[in-house]
Order: structure tokens, then sequence, then C-alpha cells
């Protein structure tokens, strides 16, 4: 398996994961989450949801620039 390879894999694992984390934080701002430990009253921004999506989102960005310059 070459490194082209890994990075189209690596890119389809991380959109798939970015996907799901910004569905989770989208049942955050609706009010869905039953599971968040994000109470009414609080900004949903301060979620763990929040956060994860936004880790993810830069974790994609980064693999899919590593795949444009291989």
């Amino acid at each position: 398996m070459d490194i082209k390879t890994v990075l189209y894999i690596l890119n389809i694992v991380l959109a798939l994961g970015t996907l799901y984390a910004w569905y989770q934080f989208y049942k955050v701002v609706a009010n869905k989450c039953d599971t968040c430990s994000v109470s009414l009253h609080e900004n949903p921004f301060k979620s763990k949801c929040f956060t994860g999506a936004v880790f993810f989102t830069l974790s994609f960005a980064f693999a899919f620039w590593a795949l444009l310059i291989a």
C-alpha cells in the first residue's frame, strides 16, 4: 500500500468523522442532544460536541492538504 492510498483512506475516514461531529453539534444547537453536558441556558459553542467538530474539521483539512502535496 503506497502513501497515496493511505492518505485517501485517511481522508475518507476523517470526512465521515467530520460529518458525524457536525451532526452531533447540530443536535446540541437544536436541543435534541440527550447525552451532552450542556444545559439549555449555556452557550452551545462551549460544548464537547463543538470542540470535537472543530478538531475533526482541522484534522480533515490537514489530511486533505497532505493528499494534495503528496
